[in-house]
């Protein structure tokens, strides 16, 4: 038990800089450049020295390789102040305009009214002293239905794709594709193309031609949307990497412009106190140029604890970072790292959590070359990510009328040397965001 508190509180003795540290250490290069500014105006003895050139590096999602897609929102305006922007645009009364921001109010990311009806009216009551029927907010709601994007304000998926069918050429087409929704949803959404036919007593060209127009559809209408709170256009890499003769060279990005300092009529008037012997004071100025100073040591130290690692990273993920391509992905675990560079595997996983690199190839975050191994016939380790990626592949370039199931895709894994079961197919698939095969299916 004395063992056991012993170890406890050692573990839970770590100093002031310590702790700043290890808080630094963690942060992305976005939320550095916040903190910095923290610091500068809490404490007068910091200060910055303006640098020229030397500027942040601000990336735009590149789609150069796929695995390096980040999403990143377009639009700075949010989905509810794009509808409520459209609500003039309608012959409203004042009641009716309440009753819509109301309902746009209870309309989620998406695009989907998750509110039912009836709660709508007691809210309306209960928050604006507003009495109204059940019937006049659903007179309001269609009236939103009519709003940009098309779909917005539905209960669920089967009214979202209606609605938006509803304001194409009611085409024999159309007119089919919405039968189909209307009657036989459930058999649409389990993809039962045999028991649509019979229902519906159409043959294959048109259940084709109605499937083609559903497929047109946005099942999330609200997706394009900036989510509210989320004003990030762009990616800030913690990383730069540049490939020179095959030779990888990387840098650390700074989110400030010059270097950091202690304020020299700080210390100046420190000397003129000690002088005076103001001890109030000169404790005062002390505690500010030494919490300067730590903040600067830390950053320092930070900087240096970053490109260890990365390169370090980068030594062992040579091959993937010549090609760019994850099939050359090497397994690795934080404690590799860790026992390369002598630190701690909680260190390491601050260093890797939440910092993007750039690369010729684009931008990936870090943490996605970390993968488990996979022990080959002959004797060989690969990443399980290079499994995924054939995987991938086969995924992509089957037969969509007659998908792979996933007994299949681990035969077919297993004649490349990757002898894995159906069960960690299925994981993995469901990993590459794939659905089973029955659902993949495509007339």
């Amino acid at each position: 038990m004395h063992k056991q508190k012993l170890k406890q509180s050692q573990k839970f003795k770590l100093s002031k800089e310590q702790i700043q540290f290890l808080g630094l250490l963690q942060i992305p290069l976005i939320a550095l450049e916040k903190r910095i500014e923290e610091e500068l105006e809490k404490n007068p003895a910091l200060e910055e020295e303006e640098e020229e050139n030397n500027d942040i590096h601000f990336t735009k999602n590149k789609r150069n390789n796929k695995h390096a897609d980040i999403v990143i929102p377009e639009k700075e305006e949010t989905l509810h102040e794009f509808l409520i922007g459209q609500i003039p645009l309608h012959n409203l009364n004042d009641q009716q305009k309440l009753i819509a921001e109301f309902l746009i109010g209870c309309i989620d990311n998406n695009g989907f009214l998750k509110s039912e009806i009836f709660a709508i009216s007691e809210d309306l009551f209960f928050n604006h002293k507003l009495t109204v029927s059940e019937e006049e907010i659903i007179h309001v709601l269609k009236i939103v239905h009519q709003f940009d994007p098309a779909g917005v304000g539905a209960k669920n998926l089967q009214e979202c794709l209606l609605l938006q069918l509803n304001r194409k050429k009611q085409s024999y087409e159309i007119k089919l594709a919405k039968n189909i929704l209307i009657s036989s949803y459930d058999l649409f959404k389990t993809k039962n193309f045999k028991k649509i036919k019979i229902k519906l007593n159409i043959d294959d060209n048109d259940l084709k031609k109605s499937f083609n127009e559903i497929s047109k559809l946005n099942p999330k209408p609200g997706g394009n949307f900036t989510l509210p709170g989320d004003s990030a256009s762009y990616i800030i890499p913690d990383f730069t990497m540049n490939i020179l003769d095959e030779k990888i060279k990387i840098e650390l990005n700074k989110s400030y412009k010059g270097n950091l300092k202690v304020n020299k009529y700080y210390n100046s008037m420190l000397e003129s106190l000690k002088k005076e012997n103001n001890k109030e004071a000169v404790n005062f100025l002390e505690n500010k140029i030494d919490t300067a100073n730590w903040f600067i040591d830390s950053l320092v130290k930070r900087d240096e604890t970053l490109l260890k690692t990365i390169n370090c990273i980068a030594k062992l993920q040579y091959e993937f970072f010549i090609s760019g391509d994850f099939k050359h992905l090497k397994p690795m675990k934080l404690l590799d790292i860790a026992q390369k560079i002598d630190l701690d595997i909680s260190t390491v996983s601050r260093v890797t959590n939440s910092k993007y690199i750039e690369t010729p190839f684009g931008t990936f975050l870090i943490k996605d070359f970390f993968s488990e191994a996979f022990h080959k016939d002959d004797g060989t380790t690969i990443s399980n990510k290079v499994i995924k990626e054939h995987l991938n592949e086969l995924l992509e370039n089957e037969d969509k009328r007659n998908p792979l199931t996933d007994e299949k895709l681990s035969e077919k894994l297993d004649k490349k040397g990757y002898h894995i079961s159906r069960r960690t197919v299925a994981k993995y698939r469901q990993e590459l965001n794939y659905v089973s095969a029955r659902l993949r299916k495509e007339i």
